[in-house]
């Protein structure tokens, strides 16, 4: 009796597939129609009059989880190819989904040449390439950062770069909250940044504020423009908990509870509400959860600034890539800590005993989820722990970019 083959074990590595458009079409209409019940406008600005023609690139910001909904949107008829977190590839059937729609993964802040190669791929077969160089969800509803390398790939494709600007993509479904805040806006600006001879001609310093200078977007800036725009939704202030650590009143960390609109600190009480505006009513000491986060991050700038021993350490469950029915699986438990010289995991994997670390050298940012985890790719592997506060979760991503960026003075 002959034995059956062993199927293949699920990867996630990919070569990058031509976008199937009738897919493409359906799932585009199906997300503007959940949009239209949602109470959701969104707006397109072109001001190329038509599509982007491959090869090129397009840029997006990145302030809300299903942004590639919006500049899938207007990029429809190119047919984009869009950089996604290898994360999602994890999973058999959702990475068929995306593969099917010419997506492919990236380790996001990590050596992919993989990645690299599918990029190139797309520029050399005449297509369009599309990225959120910020390569993360914001978290306080402003321009994150972008890697420097992006730039240099910028200028060695010298290919036409535009640039898709989106604004109220964070209000209507920012990435501490659950679900889309019904009156929400979302304006999409389609725009050409440079001509490939004009990557030719600019320096990597030029690309780079030119980038930057387009991409840069404060929603709560946006929204003071537009008084037009309240947001219905009975749990705004519901998860702020997982991006706001410390309570500006007493100081504690953690302490922080929501519920509806409320907010209250478990040591002194209730502290504010949010409006229909994302403004905090009463006398508080900030107009707008973008001030909190914005303290606590000097906060915590200032205390590792002066402790030269300086160390975030816990307990985490520790999770490595899932194998083909889910995104992640239970690998270990142990300890992590974050200092100056890097991230260490000690503990378990697999029911091994391990030690793995990730110099900060390495770590341009630990990825993270609100209230739920943070990671950090080697290859094409994630490494994803889940701390015992998982509200803290915050803070290691808080603490990775302050210390990285140490490191480049």
């Amino acid at each position: 009796m002959e034995k059956k083959e062993k199927k293949p074990k699920h990867t996630s590595k990919t070569v990058v597939q031509k976008c199937d458009p009738v897919l493409l079409n359906i799932l585009h209409a199906g997300v503007r129609v959940y949009c239209f019940i949602r109470g959701t406008r969104i707006k397109m600005i072109n001001k190329i009059g038509g599509q982007p023609e491959g090869p090129a690139i397009v840029l997006c910001n990145h302030g809300s989880f299903i942004d590639f909904i919006y500049s899938g949107s207007i990029l429809l008829k190119s047919r984009p190819h869009f950089v996604v977190a290898r994360l999602y590839f994890y999973h058999k059937w959702l990475a068929f989904l995306l593969k099917k729609l010419g997506a492919f993964p990236k380790s996001m802040f990590a050596m992919d040449i993989e990645s690299t190669m599918n990029c190139m791929k797309v520029i050399k077969r005449g297509e369009v390439l599309t990225m959120m160089p910020e390569a993360r969800l914001s978290t306080a509803g402003r321009f994150e950062d972008i890697q420097g390398n992006t730039y240099g790939f910028l200028k060695k494709m010298a290919v036409p770069v535009y640039t898709i600007k989106l604004q109220g993509d964070y209000f209507a479904d920012p990435k501490w909250g659950s679900g889309i805040r019904r009156g929400s806006k979302i304006e999409a600006e389609l725009d050409i940044l440079f001509t490939a001879q004009q990557l030719q001609e600019l320096s990597v310093e030029e690309i780079r504020k030119g980038v930057e200078d387009r991409l840069y977007y404060d929603e709560f800036q946006w929204l003071q423009t537009r008084p037009n725009i309240h947001y219905r939704c009975k749990k705004m202030a519901e998860g702020l908990e997982n991006i706001l650590t410390t309570c500006p009143v007493c100081g504690q960390k953690y302490t922080l509870t929501t519920k509806g609109r409320e907010l209250s600190c478990t040591n002194c009480g209730r502290l504010t509400s949010v409006d229909d505006r994302y403004q905090f009513t009463g006398n508080f000491r900030f107009d707008n959860f973008g001030q909190w986060y914005d303290w606590q991050l000097q906060q915590l700038t200032e205390q590792i600034g002066n402790d030269p021993d300086y160390a975030l350490e816990s307990e985490v469950e520790f999770r490595l890539p899932g194998e083909g029915d889910s995104l992640t699986r239970h690998a270990g438990e142990g300890v992590c800590r974050l200092d100056r010289s890097g991230l260490t995991y000690t503990g378990t994997q697999d029911g091994q005993p391990v030690t793995l670390h990730f110099p900060i050298e390495q770590i341009y940012r630990l990825l993270f989820g609100a209230g739920e985890n943070f990671e950090v790719y080697q290859y094409h592997q994630i490494h994803y722990f889940r701390p015992k506060v998982l509200q803290s979760s915050v803070e290691w991503y808080m603490a990775s970019r302050i210390l990285y960026d140490s490191t480049k003075k």
